[in-house]
């Protein structure tokens, strides 16, 4: 199997949560936001590339995923699912 791409928990970040994630040939994407309560977007320079919002879409466990057109849907969504696993995570590692 090939990687296509690293996430990283930023090592200090003070007023909100920051992942780096790091795509196999692509320029590096950054996920700031509240990761935990699924408030966050993803970034890659100064363009948004998605938005993850869990309370604009419903009282429930239930988010949305907002993608930037022309974006690579799938590699949003795994994005999305691995922080999602990683802020519950207690290990804290890379993934």
């Amino acid at each position: 199997m090939a990687r296509i791409a690293t996430i990283r928990k930023a090592r200090f970040a003070p007023f909100r949560d920051s992942f780096s994630i790091d795509v196999e040939g692509r320029q590096e994407m950054v996920a700031q936001g509240d990761i935990l309560d699924h408030e966050y977007d993803i970034l890659r320079g100064d363009e948004a590339v998605a938005r993850v919002s869990k309370h604009r879409f419903a009282l429930s466990d239930t988010y949305g995923i907002e993608v930037a057109r022309g974006e690579d849907e799938g590699l949003v969504l795994a994005v999305a699912v691995a922080l999602d696993e990683m802020a519950h995570d207690s290990d804290g590692g890379d993934h």
